[in-house]
């Protein structure tokens, strides 16, 4: 008696992925930590909220070191799993087999003209809750229905929005696999960054033979390219075509003669090393390092001064000296803070700051500026550099150089 396979079916799996990563794209913007949202770009106060921490525009380099690690993290992936991420997580996937579900379930739903305005009502509310998925990413979610109800959304959140919608609703509508096989420059990347241990849809030449030609695995490609030929830049390793070769060999008792494999190799011989994706993992630790101690490291709060633009240097009767400054004091922290500021003085002088420098309230990821006045007495002779120091809670959390000037 023949043996008969029943191998799990890929299809199951690849659409739980693709619900779970949707899932996450969509509830991420709810998600908040520490009172700010998990993940968010916001532009007007130029803050990317991450996992807990707020980066101002100021730390560019640890911005920097995120994208990096996103990009790297990509390129590791893809030489590791190919094009994967194009089956399984990439978006345009997932919207692409969403539209292909609609039509499929609305093929015998009522007349023509119903079917068609049923599948257009669809595709508008898919593409409306994809433009504001995004925007949520720069806009939290309560407050961008606010002011989308009160008609203030703004210029270019408006913009955003409608041509997020606009071009996913063409995107539903016309193009879907197209832009997978013409336009999309991920597959030349990913042409370039395999190497034999990449993950990768082949067609088992050893079983050749037992090929019966039927044609159902260039049926089920969703761009319609045929695997017995070999690696094609068009493949998305989505496995259909594995599952349809085996619904039609394991009737006969065969297994499907389409795997998924980490390169080819001769009996006995190793399985090929990835050295490039161990180099990939390297550079991304070393990244992940570099940004844990940048995040540990950064200050909460900082202090900026500089010396009044229009405001003269005065000399009093009582021989002191009179300085004028502003002050900028940024709380990078994720809930308010109080702070105050204070002056280093030299062992036989008095320094005294005049201004609002007592009870400083700042809240959180925004700055302050403060108008202060420096008393010195006696006067020095020449100028010279004191320390202007910020304190929260009995420490001294930043400090700046203050220039004292006599004339």
């Amino acid at each position: 008696m023949s043996r008969r396979y029943t191998r799990a079916r890929i299809a199951p799996w690849r659409k739980r992925v693709q619900w779970l990563s949707t899932l996450c794209l969509l509830v991420i913007p709810f998600l908040r930590v520490g009172g700010e949202s998990l993940l968010r770009l916001d532009a007007g106060s130029r803050t990317l909220f991450f996992f807990g921490a707020s980066l101002r525009i100021e730390e560019f380099y640890l911005l920097l070191i995120v994208v990096l690690i996103f990009v790297f993290g990509f390129l590791f992936v893809t030489m590791l799993f190919g094009r994967v991420w194009c089956g399984w997580l990439c978006p345009q996937t997932t919207l692409a087999d969403l539209a292909d579900w609609f039509d499929s379930r609305l093929k015998k739903a009522g007349p023509a003209p119903v079917r068609a305005a049923a599948r257009q009502i669809l595709y508008a509310a898919v593409s409306a809750l994809v433009a504001c998925n995004m925007v949520w990413y720069f806009i939290e979610p309560r407050e961008f229905f606010d002011r989308l109800f009160s008609g203030e959304i703004g210029t270019m959140a408006g913009i955003s929005l409608l041509g997020t919608f606009l071009l996913v609703y063409f995107d539903l509508a016309l193009v879907r696999r197209t832009f997978c096989k013409t336009v999309c420059p991920y597959g030349r990347i990913q042409l370039m960054t395999m190497e034999r241990g990449t993950l990768t849809l082949e067609f088992d030449p050893d079983l050749k033979e037992k090929c019966l030609r039927c044609g159902a695995c260039v049926r089920a490609c969703p761009t319609g390219i045929d695997i017995r030929n070999g690696l094609q830049i068009e493949c998305i390793n989505c496995g259909r075509c594995l599952d349809a070769c085996r619904d039609v060999m394991e009737p006969g008792g065969l297994g499907g003669l389409i795997h998924y494999t980490f390169g080819r190799t001769a009996p006995g011989e190793p399985r090929p090393v990835n050295r490039k994706a161990l180099l990939m993992a390297g550079v991304i630790l070393l990244l992940v390092s570099l940004l844990v101690a940048g995040v540990a490291t950064r200050k909460e709060a900082t202090l900026k001064v500089q010396r009044a633009a229009n405001a003269q240097v005065r000399k009093l009767p009582d021989g002191s000296l009179v300085n004028f400054y502003i002050a900028y004091v940024e709380n990078r922290g994720t809930s308010p803070a109080v702070f105050s500021l204070e002056v280093g003085q030299a062992p036989g002088e008095s320094a005294q700051l005049i201004g609002p420098v007592r009870d400083l309230k700042v809240a959180a990821n925004a700055n302050r500026k403060v108008d202060l006045v420096l008393k010195l007495k006696p006067a020095p002779a020449a100028g010279r550099t004191m320390e202007l120091r910020l304190v929260a809670g009995g420490k001294v959390v930043a400090v700046s150089p203050l220039p004292v000037a006599v004339e």
